[in-house]
């Protein structure tokens, strides 16, 4: 196990106090390498609590630029930032946050061609895309090299979340074996896109550490209209 620094210590001490995580669970984040596949509404909320809550190393895959219509639910980024490569304003901010984490950028799409070559040494990967085909990419390539895939997916006022490959559990083609016409425009309300950001932030913890149970097998959908949260076998 990881020995950690006064620093740190002082750093992450609310994650120490928690019963069951403890020093054990934060130097496993500590060790812990992560990609997280699109920095827009759920990578915002995804990102910032997984650089704050200590996780080592973090590969985030991104392509796009800031645009004023973003900035509705991305807050990793400001009216200055528009124009700029997501992925190298992110890591700006996200490197304030928390110097001790190593950031690495990866600025383009994502394609079934280059997949092994991105997300390689990933001891999980955080699916924040927003489009079918980038997220059957991440699946393929999590199914054949066994690295657990933190799914979700915001729109309108709901969301699911799940874990793929992980304890057995099957994968996103298995719940949705063929690929759904992709819209263009798909509006959101900006706090649903935080809420389930958070929850996959909360999962991807979970699996590195080894603390509580997760949505290995189960999907968790949650319709905000209603505030109703229900959890289904898969």
């Amino acid at each position: 196990m990881r020995e950690i620094s006064e620093r740190e210590r002082e750093r992450y001490q609310r994650n120490l106090l928690v019963d069951g995580f403890g020093e054990q669970g934060q130097s496993r984040l500590l060790e812990s390498r992560v990609t997280v596949v699109g920095a827009g509404g759920l990578g915002s909320a995804v990102l910032n609590y997984l650089v704050a809550a200590g996780v080592g190393h973090i590969r985030i895959v991104e392509s796009d630029t800031v645009s004023p219509s973003n900035l509705q639910r991305q807050v990793l980024y400001t009216t200055a930032e528009i124009g700029a490569l997501k992925a190298e304003a992110a890591a700006a901010r996200l490197s304030r946050l928390n110097p001790g984490c190593r950031l690495e950028i990866v600025a383009g799409r994502l394609t079934a061609a280059d997949a092994s070559e991105r997300l390689h040494g990933s001891d999980v990967v955080v699916d924040c895309t927003d489009n079918y085909a980038a997220r059957y990419v991440i699946d393929d390539y999590c199914a054949s090299a066994g690295v657990p895939m933190v799914y979700g997916t915001a729109e309108q006022a709901g969301g699911q979340v799940s874990v793929f490959h992980a304890r057995g559990a099957g994968g996103y083609r298995s719940l949705y074996p063929e690929e759904p016409p992709q819209e263009e425009i798909v509006g959101v309300l900006s706090p649903v896109v935080g809420v389930i950001g958070s929850l996959q932030a909360l999962e991807t913890v979970k699996l590195l550490s080894g603390f509580g149970e997760t949505l290995a097998g189960r999907l968790l959908v949650l319709d905000g209209r209603t505030m109703r949260v229900s959890i289904f076998e898969i």
